[in-house]
């Protein structure tokens, strides 16, 4: 090769890289969010509901795109949504027909998302729906049970959960305790089931002396009483009528105390009827109803008790735990997964409502007890069940779906 040759080639070379961009001046293709369809029985005040918003909240506007579909009513939920977020109520009467597949699947057609992602029995039936449409994987999750776990379940409920357990793409729990027991109940093997904790923000729920002072001035609770608190819905499988229970006995023993229980539902009138059986105890117990300002609550309270007959992943106790509270909660479902006994909280058998009233005196008496489990649930939510890690966990597992699904042909179908 002349040296006329190899000062030719090296212009060449040299005005070849000039024109061509560099690495971060090359036009990037667009990627497309993942279309994600939502579907819940209503958007209620509800941990699942809760959660599910979220959630939204949390993942990536440019990667991920959201539709919650409500298959009975819209709620309190709704109005947390990001304003970019579609919503669309079904309005499913307790008279209609129980199944509401083919509008489900007319539904999702015209939606047309990537995924269907359904949640908890009430809104079971869109996995079906969605194999239906066959254009879209299939996520379907459970968040905790509608009574105790030792009720039994219809069979035809247990068929047809395990049917759509076989549908989906993906089955999740939101705790190991709940996977365990549709994988009993289902025969669906439980390794199949996946677990994915709920999540709290820390940056909502922490400890605010300012906030307690305000909202204890506000409900007349004064500094040296002995404040127990309760959050959630008045349901049947709470088990409120245990935390009134170990009260009764409590009274006898305490003489600055209060009981405050925020929520609503079915229970209220049962709660309130055995309060007025107690006339002395009005002045100790409030029933606040459904309230907005859960952490200005939680500040307020010296200790939180969860006592209910089965639990998922409880996100109230998370977002006391979070608060800086130390909690009382009953050994069922989730509640031993969040909290270790005599470490980051106290446990208590449920209905026991003797020994709730035991741990309560106790941890009245030792303010510096309670200080050290609240400092230990603090440290466990955060390195256990941060909000950052619910959602890195549903982000990876919908970028594994979406992606597959938007590189599919429209007819084929994905299994895990």
């Amino acid at each position: 090769m002349t040296a006329k040759t190899e000062r030719l080639e090296a212009e060449l070379l040299s005005f070849h890289s000039q024109t061509q961009p560099s690495e971060d001046q090359k036009p990037t293709a667009q990627i497309m969010p993942i279309r994600i369809m939502h579907v819940v029985d209503h958007l209620g005040k509800g941990g699942l509901e809760n959660g599910l918003v979220n959630l939204i909240n949390g993942l990536d506007p440019d990667r991920f795109e959201h539709v919650v579909y409500a298959m009975r009513r819209l709620g309190p939920n709704a109005d947390r949504l990001p304003a970019n977020v579609r919503v669309i109520c079904l309005g499913k009467q307790d008279t209609d027909f129980p199944v509401q597949t083919r509008r489900l699947a007319r539904d999702i057609r015209a939606v047309d998302p990537h995924i269907v992602h359904s949640r908890n029995w009430g809104a079971v039936e869109a996995v079906a729906a969605a194999r239906w449409v066959r254009s879209c994987a299939v996520v379907h999750s459970e968040h905790g049970l509608e009574a105790d776990a030792h009720a039994k379940e219809p069979w035809r409920r247990i068929c047809f959960r395990r049917l759509a357990f076989e549908l989906a793409n993906r089955v999740l729990a939101v705790s190991y305790q709940l996977r365990d027991l549709h994988a009993r109940r289902t025969g669906f093997a439980a390794h199949r089931i996946e677990v994915i904790h709920n999540g709290v923000d820390g940056t909502r729920f922490f400890s605010d002396a300012a906030v307690r002072s305000g909202m204890r001035t506000e409900l007349g609770i004064s500094a040296d009483e002995f404040c127990i608190g309760c959050v959630g819905n008045l349901l049947p499988v709470k088990d409120y009528m245990t935390a009134l229970k170990a009260t009764e006995r409590l009274a006898g023993t305490l003489k600055r105390w209060r009981l405050v229980i925020a929520g609503e539902g079915s229970e209220r009138s049962k709660l309130e009827a055995f309060v007025n059986e107690h006339p002395q105890w009005k002045a100790h117990v409030t029933l606040l109803g459904s309230s907005d300002r859960i952490r200005e609550l939680l500040n307020a309270m010296d200790v939180y008790v969860l006592p209910s007959l089965s639990e998922g992943i409880s996100n109230s106790l998370l977002e006391a735990m979070s608060t800086g509270l130390p909690v009382i909660a009953s050994a069922t479902g989730g509640n031993p997964e969040v909290v270790v006994d005599g470490e980051s909280g106290l446990l208590f058998p449920v209905g026991d409502f003797a020994k709730l009233a035991e741990q309560l005196i106790f941890l009245e008496r030792h303010p510096e007890i309670r200080e050290q489990l609240a400092r230990r649930a603090v440290c466990r939510v955060r390195e256990e069940f941060s909000i950052d890690s619910m959602v890195r966990n549903y982000a990876r597992l919908y970028e594994s779906l979406g992606r597959r699904m938007a590189a599919a042909p429209v007819s084929a179908t994905v299994r895990a």
